[in-house]
């Protein structure tokens, strides 16, 4: 093999230096590995090839090319120390994919000596030298001695308990054992590694690695790295993210963004809607009308759908609604929310709430038809989980293309409040200043129980949240009408889970 050459780089600088680094660094031709034109080396990509700590765990940005960078150290690893090495990944798939980038490697490596591969399967490669690498999906590793380890993804896989327990053991006589995640909320083995919250984990090197410390992100790494961790988010996209991170931002709530860039643990169960949130998009001048009925006694439902279509007729609110259903009977409250379509600026204003408590569904469903006659409603999502089905469904018969039965599902809520959230975080939905929805919005929490994320509330006196889901059904529906999505694909949704 060609003897070693000293690294150096302008901007690519590590105090120790180890050979598997200088290795990839100056005999693998990293945008053919890769496939990336002008890919380069990360400065926290050489640091993790530059640490021979037994013990490293990494909180990392998603798509940083982790699992590109372990199946390289993997292939170096082989070349020069002869060693194997052990992937676990989440999935048979992200499996496959470690010994694909091996191979890519392996095959763009431009030195002499290297060893020759002599079995290539989906999920292990050996060489002649006797070096093998083997990717498990999701399951224990077991034998191997002193191979190295990499458990990739590790705060997403099933059964983490049971695959760190196999793993330390292999590492017992030689090897080292590599963890990166993204995190997933806070809980779980890796959260509880990276954290040591519930109790020390002693000897981890520990690295935070979010988005703005990759050029593939990032527009000025080196002035990122100084200035974005006192930043806000909101901030430190816009100065330093690039076109592309700047967009995924735009798009995405601001939690999910800092879970899934920013390194950040989101707490285990947490009120969804914050109450900084809530007043920031509390108009106390907003056109709102609001009526609680109760029994047989809803004329107050009627009268708030007048006001609200004078307020139409003198100009005042918008000329087209979208409708949210959210069906009760006795326990639960049946609420009603009016979405406002703008036709010039995104924005969604509450135009009215319509509370019926203890009401008969014959009522029930009299108080929507005046709704849908009275006022230029183009959408209405109903609540036809349960009781409702029935007067979801007669909805539907008296109001085709128009009212559409919607089922409340984990997935549809999930969807229903990330949409909410984000429309709420840009400002886009103006509520009245009312303290019984605020109360109701910050009830809503987000409940991450390490396997499936979900939104609920606590049941209590004054409901089950009921007017703030009937309002984010309503944003569901004029998230629909916004994108003009075909009439027969709501239908398609309806008929399914929506979500």
């Amino acid at each position: 093999m060609d003897s070693k050459p000293i690294l150096r780089s302008n901007d690519i600088t590590h105090p120790c230096l180890t050979d598997r680094a200088v290795f990839l660094f100056h005999y693998l031709d990293l945008a053919d590995a890769s496939g990336v034109d002008d890919a380069r080396w990360e400065h926290f990509q050489l640091a993790h090839l530059c640490d021979d700590s037994v013990l490293r765990i990494e909180d990392k940005s998603r798509q940083i090319a982790w699992s590109f960078l372990t199946a390289a150290e993997a292939i170096a690893t082989a070349v020069l120390e002869k060693r194997d090495s052990i992937f676990v990944s989440i999935n048979l798939e992200e499996a496959k994919e470690k010994i694909r980038y091996a191979k890519y490697v392996y095959q763009a490596l431009k030195c002499k000596g290297k060893p020759i591969l002599i079995r290539d399967a989906s999920q292990n490669i050996e060489f002649d030298n006797g070096v093998r690498l083997t990717s498990l999906p999701a399951r224990p590793p077991r034998g191997r001695a002193r191979s190295n380890v990499y458990l990739d993804e590790f705060a997403h896989v099933n059964d983490a308990e049971e695959i760190y327990k196999a793993a330390m053991p292999i590492i017992s006589k030689g090897g080292r054992l590599r963890i990166g995640s993204s995190p997933f909320g806070a809980t779980g083995k890796f959260w509880e590694i990276f954290t040591q919250t519930m109790q020390p984990y002693p000897g981890f090197r520990r690295k935070k690695t979010p988005w703005w410390e990759a050029w593939a992100f990032c527009t000025n790494v080196p002035q990122a790295r100084i200035q974005c961790p006192r930043m806000t988010a909101a901030d430190a996209v816009a100065v330093f993210g690039n076109e592309r991170i700047q967009l995924i931002f735009e798009n995405m709530i601001l939690e999910d963004f800092e879970q899934e860039y920013a390194c950040s643990f989101s707490s285990l169960s947490s009120a969804w809607f914050t109450h900084d949130e809530i007043k920031a998009v509390q108009d106390p001048n907003l056109v709102h009308e609001r009526a609680i009925c109760r029994n047989k006694d809803f004329s107050q439902a009627i009268s708030a759908i007048l006001n609200l279509s004078r307020h139409l007729d003198r100009g005042k609110v918008e000329t087209t609604f979208a409708l949210g259903m959210d069906i009760g009977r006795t326990r639960d409250a049946t609420d009603i929310a009016l979405i406002g379509l703008s036709n010039t600026i995104e924005s969604y204003p509450l135009r009215l709430s319509i509370t019926l408590q203890n009401v008969e569904f014959d009522h029930q469903f009299e108080v929507l038809v005046q709704c849908m006659t009275q006022l230029p409603i183009v959408r209405a999502f109903i609540d036809r989980t349960g009781l409702g089905r029935q007067l979801a469904e007669n909805a539907a018969k008296h109001f085709p293309e128009k009212a559409f039965g919607i089922d409340f599902t984990t997935a549809s809520k999930v969807l229903w409040a990330t949409d909410a959230k984000k429309w709420m975080q840009q400002g886009k939905t103006p509520i009245p200043v009312d303290r019984d929805l605020a109360y109701q919005l910050n009830a809503i929490k987000r409940i991450n129980t390490g396997t499936i994320l979900r939104f609920d509330a606590d049941r209590s006196d004054k409901g089950h949240a009921d007017r703030a889901f009937a309002w984010m059904l309503a944003l569901a529906a004029a998230k629909q009408l916004r994108f003009a999505e075909p009439e027969s694909q709501i239908r398609s949704i309806s008929t399914m889970n929506y979500g």
